[in-house]
């Protein structure tokens, strides 16, 4: 059968086999949200079990604790106090990537370095940070310093213990092959060793960012810093468990929030990786 140039030229294959990816991702996605739905829906019997269970009042049920949420939510202070733990989990995970990152890569880039810290660091990061609570509380007092200290020294070493094995990481090919074709240091920096490095990096920092808001509840729980943890030991003090629950349900629903955020932005730092690539096609 003859066929002409037109003929062959109406014939699409590539764009019918690139939407095969698509397709199957979107069919994929149902059966993953009815299962997360279901998921959601056992969470929530079994609480409400447990709730009927116990004794009253130890545990308030799900419509309890929201309804107590939505009343929180029309409240001044309710808002100031989620903002106070925003500001300080933001700060204290400013300052964490701030220092630990390049230190890190740094550390990472030299052997002897490397070698040199990794005794100081494996003693370093084994010490609780809220160890030294009472120490920093008499410092600085139950304050937002006091918060930003905490978090930084608990949070800090995912992020640099990380960046450090990332920096190790770079194949020696790849240098050999930078120093036989002259390539000037700035440019392999920024062109080979920054964007080999990242996904390690990323991986630390998202480790550091849920460590990070962990412990802001926890210092501003034990500490007595202005925030939802605050909130959460006042209401428990008051025997207000529905209040207590409320705030424990903020302090979740800041945790989803923040994981949300990270993989929007590591899916926008690392759009090149493979990790973040629509599926083959099979």
């Amino acid at each position: 059968m003859d066929m002409t140039h037109d003929d062959v030229s109406t014939v699409d294959v590539p764009d019918a086999v690139a939407t095969r990816p698509e397709r199957s991702a979107r069919s994929g996605r149902g059966p993953i949200i009815v299962a997360q739905t279901g998921v959601i829906i056992l969470a929530l019997l079994v609480w409400w079990c447990a709730s009927a269970m116990l004794p009253a009042g130890i545990v308030p049920g799900p419509l309890d604790t929201f309804g107590t949420l939505v009343a929180l939510t029309t409240t001044v202070p309710f808002w100031g106090a989620v903002a106070e733990t925003v500001w300080s989990f933001g700060v204290s995970l400013v300052l964490c990537i701030v220092i630990g990152v390049p230190l890190g890569l740094a550390i990472g880039s030299s052997r002897i370095a490397t070698q040199s810290t990794r005794l100081v660091f494996d003693f370093l990061r084994t010490i609780p940070p809220i160890a030294i609570l009472p120490l920093v509380l008499l410092v600085f007092g139950p304050t937002f310093e006091m918060v930003v200290v905490v978090v930084a020294l608990g949070a800090i070493w995912p992020i640099l213990i990380q960046a450090v094995y990332a920096a190790g990481q770079g194949e020696a090919l790849l240098k050999d092959m930078a120093a036989s074709f002259r390539i000037p240091r700035a440019w392999y920096v920024t062109r080979i060793f920054l964007p080999g490095a990242l996904p390690f990096v990323m991986t630390g920092v998202r480790v550091g960012t849920t460590v990070c808001l962990l412990l802001t509840i926890t210092a501003e729980l034990l500490g007595g810093a202005p925030g939802v943890g605050a909130e959460i030991a006042e209401a428990q003090v008051a025997l207000d468990n529905p209040q207590m629950y409320a705030y424990v349900m903020v302090a979740a629903i800041l945790g989803l929030l923040v994981n949300l955020g990270f993989w929007a932005v590591q899916r926008r730092l690392l759009h090149w990786h493979a990790s973040n690539r629509t599926g083959t096609a099979s």
